[in-house]
This record gives C-alpha cells, sequence and structure tokens, in this order.
C-alpha cells in the first residue's frame, strides 16, 4: 500500500509541476504581449505628436500667405470683404431668454398681482438708509 500512495504522490506533483509551468508560460506569453501593446502605443503618440507638430507647421499663417502668393493664379483667391464677416444689426437674433431670467423678470408681476407675497427678510450686505451698525 505504501508504494501505492508513493506512485499516486509522484504522479501528482508531477501533474502540479506540469499545470505549474503551463501557467507560467502563458503568464510571460501575456506579459510579452502586454509590453509590445505598450509599445506600440507608446509609437502612436509620438506619431500623434509629430502630426501635431506638422500640422501646426503647415498652417502657420506665413506659410499660407507664401503658398497664396505662389499659386495665386492657380487659386484664384479673392481678399475677404468685411460684409463676407459680418451680419447687418437687423440680421443679428435676440439673446434667447432663459427660464431663470423668466422667472427673475415674472416676479414683480406676480407681486404686485398679489399672487406672491414679499419677504420680509432682507438679505445682501447693503445697510438700510438710516441703519446703525
Amino acid at each position: 500500500m505504501l508504494r501505492t500512495f508513493d506512485i499516486i504522490m509522484i504522479a501528482a506533483m508531477l501533474v502540479a509541476a506540469t499545470v505549474t509551468y503551463t501557467i507560467k508560460y502563458e503568464a510571460e506569453k501575456q506579459i510579452a504581449v502586454i509590453a509590445k501593446l505598450k509599445r506600440q502605443i507608446d509609437s502612436e503618440k509620438d506619431t500623434i505628436t509629430l502630426l501635431r507638430a506638422d500640422w501646426a507647421l503647415m498652417t502657420q499663417p506665413g506659410r499660407l500667405q507664401s503658398l497664396v502668393g505662389v499659386y495665386e493664379t492657380e487659386l484664384n483667391l479673392q481678399p475677404i470683404e468685411p460684409e463676407q464677416l459680418v451680419m447687418s444689426v437687423d440680421e443679428i437674433p435676440e439673446r434667447p431668454v432663459d427660464d431663470i431670467q423668466k422667472i427673475i423678470s415674472g416676479s414683480d408681476e406676480l407681486v404686485a398681482s398679489g399672487v406672491l407675497e414679499r419677504d420680509a427678510i432682507t438679505t445682501g450686505s447693503v445697510r438700510k438708509s438710516g441703519a446703525r451698525h
């Protein structure tokens, strides 16, 4: 019986060692994948930074102005007239009234009509005339 027990224990140790080795190997593979992804992310961030710098260089007003001068005949561009940018005063829309403004503007009418009562609490830091400290 002792020999059977020893064989079972040796088999269990071999199975445990195999499982441990497999788990360790899979974990190392996943760590390698994560490291590769981190390198790719860093590379993409560097590319984005480079592209932003390139975009800033390409869209500099001085550079664009010189390109307009070089390609003036092909582009057939015209200077911007002030009338293209600004509407007339009549075309500017009114500012929409928000809900708080509606409440504030209607509160005096509600007090005057008796729907609301004016409370007796005075708030603020302005003293009433004639009040002493």
